[in-house]
């Protein structure tokens, strides 16, 4: 049956091929009650059962660390983290003492317990750390009954993934060479196996809600990992037109990369910066591959999200490892972007209707002073040994960035009568995202020494719009004029008040608003890896008088429908063989 489905693109590319249904290993989970003398038994086949688990997780680890990097495999330290969590192997062998029921039915209860008090937290981040205690709860119960645990390491023909979910763990013994790519029903971007995709560089879709339930074994699938599409069953029409799409491409990425080491220079020789984002040092060598001039946003909170908090030397050796690999390029490095519902050693404390509007980023640092003095202890040592920019998200107020930047020259004397090395003049700047920034930039221009503009949430929060929301998602759209506006207006403030600006929300990073933010006035752009090459394309091949003159057509417009319209015309004129959708 001929069916499409829309998901998430977690890894871009494009592939054709058979569908495998992944099922995992089948947990069954008995349930019976134990007699008074098989305790003492019932609790020794848990600990064994914990040491079985530890051993294939660390095992894993190694295989990982050998084949890929440290880094990766570091996603799995989470994983050792729960499974030696004292209260959760206190209260297992507790309750299999005072219900006498079997160690299986007990760990599963403790299990769903955990998970659906996680669910109820309006986050995405913790809740794709819910795949992560499935991963550990499946495993650790197959060794309880002693299973052999299926994974898809000995597949013997290429084939596209077809699964509800993947764990880190199948992710990692994926036989890369047989895996065309991989779509899950669950997940997002920032889940640890979309990480892992990213990093062996396998296609990936995620979050197709019920894609697995619409595709059979053996079906023929083509997968459309640059624009989230999967097409089960094509035509003959649409498998020819996928043949001329993907040599397209590869003709486009083989000329494209022609130009990694070319200028990223307007026709009329106006220099524009391509930075790039990343959430990990894994990430930072595909980066650099790919011509960026340094990072525009590098983001700490992937090291927050373990079990246990990050202690100050393990933060510095993150840091200086991306900041001594780009040196002396630039490498902006932003303060925690989470709120406490997302970091496990305060998820307790923290139960917030509405987080987006709650204790987060910023907000959340000030109030956990000790955590925020860590952090910022660890980039400034990290400044020492390259060029580090040091950046707040989501200020909101004037007081936000006075109080923060008090609290760092107080790290800075406590560092300088340590005697520890940093940059005592490493620039300070702050990210624009929230409307009340844009209208009181030209007050916090006094005390920034950069902005950088992060159009998720300024696009979310101007629209009032939750773009995971089906119902509403369409309003979520960047070429909306009062967003244009704002743009406008804090490029002008910035020039004005002569702080450089940058730009690393989504739109950085997707060639259709390349002209239009050229136009704007943004000069500095960061962005993931999917489209540099497509975007440094189109930077040299137009002019900013034309980019200008683009924009103010466009400001002059009143609806989204006739400003998208006259982009898409402006952009297919130029741009014939690239598709912009």
């Amino acid at each position: 049956m001929h069916t499409k489905i829309t998901g998430i693109t977690a890894s871009p590319g494009l592939r054709i091929g058979k569908a495998y249904i992944y099922k995992g290993t089948n947990i069954i989970i008995p349930k019976y009650i134990i007699a008074d003398d098989q305790v003492d038994e019932e609790i020794s086949r848990f600990e064994k059962a914990i040491q079985k688990t530890r051993d294939d997780i660390e095992s894993i680890q190694l295989q990982i660390a050998n084949n890929l990097s440290k880094d990766m495999a570091d996603i799995f330290a989470s994983h050792l983290f729960v499974l030696e969590d004292p209260l959760i192997d206190e209260k297992a062998k507790e309750k299999v003492r005072s219900e006498k029921r079997n160690i299986e039915w007990v760990l599963n209860d403790i299990t769903q317990e955990i998970i659906m008090g996680i669910s109820s937290i309006n986050d995405e981040y913790l809740k794709e750390r819910m795949i992560d205690i499935s991963d550990i709860n499946k495993r650790l119960i197959n060794n309880l009954q002693e299973n052999e645990i299926t994974d898809l390491s000995s597949l013997d023909q290429e084939v596209i993934i077809f699964a509800r979910d993947l764990t880190p763990s199948d992710t990692a013994m994926m036989n890369k060479n047989k895996i065309l790519a991989f779509i899950t029903d669950k997940g997002g971007r920032t889940s640890h196996t979309a990480i892992m995709a990213r990093a062996l560089e396998i296609p990936a879709i995620v979050g197709t809600i019920k894609g697995t339930s619409l595709v059979n074994d053996g079906d023929l699938v083509i997968v459309d990992a640059l624009h989230g599409v999967v097409t089960i069953n094509p035509s003959q029409k649409e498998i020819k037109q996928y043949t001329k799409d993907l040599a397209n491409l590869k003709l486009q990425e083989i000329d494209y990369a022609k130009a990694v080491h070319l200028p990223s220079v307007t026709l009329d020789d106006e220099e524009i910066s391509i930075l790039g984002n990343i959430e990990m040092p894994e990430e930072m060598k595909i980066i650099k591959d790919h011509g960026a001039n340094g990072i525009g946003l590098y983001r700490s909170e992937f090291l927050f999200l373990e079990k246990s908090l990050p202690d100050e030397e393990k933060q510095f050796n993150k840091y200086k490892e991306v900041v001594e690999f780009f040196s002396p390029l630039p490498v902006t490095i932003r303060t925690l972007d989470v709120g406490g519902d997302k970091i496990f050693s305060y998820a307790n404390s923290y139960k917030e209707s509405n987080p987006f509007l709650g204790c987060r980023a910023i907000r959340f640092s000030l109030q956990n002073i000790d955590l925020f003095i860590t952090q910022l202890r660890a980039i400034l040592r990290a400044s020492a040994y390259g060029n580090v920019k040091l950046m707040f998200p989501m200020i909101s107020t004037v007081e936000e960035i006075i109080n923060s930047k008090n609290i760092v020259k107080e790290v800075m004397s406590d560092l300088k009568r340590e005697g520890t090395p940093f940059n005592e003049n490493i620039p300070i700047g702050i990210m624009i995202e929230v409307p009340s920034a844009v209208i009181n930039a030209d007050i916090l221009a006094d005390y920034s020494d950069f902005f950088s503009v992060g159009t998720n949430d300024l696009v979310q929060y101007t629209m009032a719009v939750d773009r995971i929301n089906e119902k509403i998602a369409f309003l979520y759209n960047p070429l909306n004029l009062s967003v244009l506006r704002f743009l406008k207006q804090i490029v002008d403030i910035s020039k004005k008040h002569s702080v450089p600006i940058s730009i690393c929300g989504e739109i950085a990073g997707e060639p259709k608003y390349t002209m239009i933010l050229m136009g704007l006035g943004f000069r500095d752009f960061s962005m993931g890896t999917a489209f540099i090459y497509h975007i440094k394309r189109i930077i040299r091949s137009v002019t900013i008088t034309e980019c200008e003159e683009l924009v103010n057509e466009i400001l002059n417009m009143k609806t989204t429908n006739d400003i998208e319209k006259r982009l898409m015309t402006e952009l297919n004129e130029r741009f014939p063989k690239v598709d912009f959708n």
